[in-house]
C-alpha cells in the first residue's frame, strides 16, 4: 500500500515533467496510472487498470486503455521525455547512454529502440520508440531517433553512446556526425582489416588473439564494404550471466570499437 507521501511525490514529479497545457482530466488519469504502476509494478494495460481506482476492474481497465491510446498524450510524449531527460542527465556533459533494441512482443512483430542512462545500478529510460519488424535496425529510424535524443539533451551535452552488436557502421557514422562518441560491440560476419595487414579478416579470426586482459588492437578498417576507420579493443571473454548461458555468446571474446582514443 502506497503512503500518501509517495502519492504526493508522484504528483509533484508529474507536475514537473508534464507540459503545463496538459488537460487536468488527462493529468489525473495519468497520475492514477503511474501510482498503479508504483504499487503493482506490472506494466500491462490490464494490470495497470486493475490497480487504478474505479467502481470496477472493467471500468478501470477501460480508463487505462483510453489513456494509453490518447492521441493528445502521444503528442505530449516528446515534451515529457525532454523534461525527464533534463532531470536525469542534469549537468553531466559526457554521460554514458546505452542504446539497444529489444522485443516488444513474443511474436517479434514489433521492437523497442531504447536509450537509457545508468544510475545507481539501474538503467533509466530517456527515450524509446516502437518500430514494426520491417523497420528493425533501419538507418532512417536510427537517424530520427538520434535527432530526437539530441533535441532532448542540454546543448553542451556530448554523450558516449554504448551499444551491443547489431548497430552497424551507418549508426557509428550518425553518432559521430552529431559530435558524439561511441563504444560498440562487433561480432558475427563482420569483416575488418588490421593496420599492419592488407587483407580483411573475420571477427572470429581476430578472436584467436584474445587474451585474458583487454588488448588494444589500434586502428582498424571496419566492414569490407564501408572501410570505416575506428579504434578497437579485444576483451578476453564475455561475462556469463547465468549457468544456463554457458553455451551462448557470452563465452565469446568481445571486440569493442570506439571513437575514443584507446590506450
Amino acid at each position: 500500500m502506497l503512503t500518501m507521501n509517495v502519492k504526493a511525490m508522484l504528483a509533484d514529479f508529474l507536475t514537473f515533467v508534464t507540459p503545463k497545457s496538459m488537460h487536468k482530466a488527462r493529468f489525473s488519469v495519468l497520475l492514477d496510472a503511474v501510482t498503479a504502476l508504483a504499487k503493482d509494478a506490472c506494466c500491462t494495460v490490464t494490470a495497470i487498470g486493475r490497480a487504478m481506482p474505479g467502481s470496477s476492474d472493467k471500468v478501470s481497465i477501460k480508463r487505462a486503455d483510453r489513456l494509453l491510446n490518447n492521441p493528445n498524450l502521444q503528442r505530449e510524449l516528446p515534451l515529457i521525455y525532454a523534461a525527464l531527460t533534463a532531470s536525469i542527465v542534469g549537468h553531466k556533459t559526457k554521460p554514458m547512454i546505452l542504446v539497444d533494441w529489444s522485443n516488444a512482443d513474443t511474436a517479434k512483430r514489433h521492437f523497442i529502440l531504447r536509450a537509457s542512462i545508468a544510475a545507481d545500478g539501474r538503467a533509466l529510460t530517456l527515450l524509446q520508440k516502437i518500430a514494426a519488424a520491417e523497420d528493425y535496425t533501419c538507418p532512417h529510424l536510427h537517424g530520427a531517433f538520434l535527432k530526437q535524443l539530441k533535441a532532448m539533451l542540454p546543448k553542451d551535452c556530448k554523450p558516449v553512446i554504448v551499444t551491443d552488436a547489431g548497430f552497424k557502421v551507418p549508426w557509428l557514422k550518425q553518432v559521430r556526425k552529431l559530435g558524439w562518441h561511441y563504444v560498440a560491440r562487433v561480432r558475427g560476419n563482420v569483416k575488418l582489416k588490421l593496420a599492419e595487414q592488407d587483407k580483411f579478416i573475420s571477427v572470429n579470426q581476430l578472436y584467436r588473439q584474445a587474451k585474458k586482459d583487454p588488448k588494444s588492437v589500434g586502428k582498424i578498417m571496419l566492414a569490407q564494404t564501408q572501410h570505416y576507420e575506428t579504434q578497437a579493443v579485444l576483451v578476453g571473454k564475455g561475462y556469463k550471466l547465468l549457468k544456463r548461458d554457458k553455451n551462448k555468446t557470452y563465452k565469446e571474446p568481445w571486440l569493442l570499437v570506439s571513437s575514443l582514443a584507446c590506450g
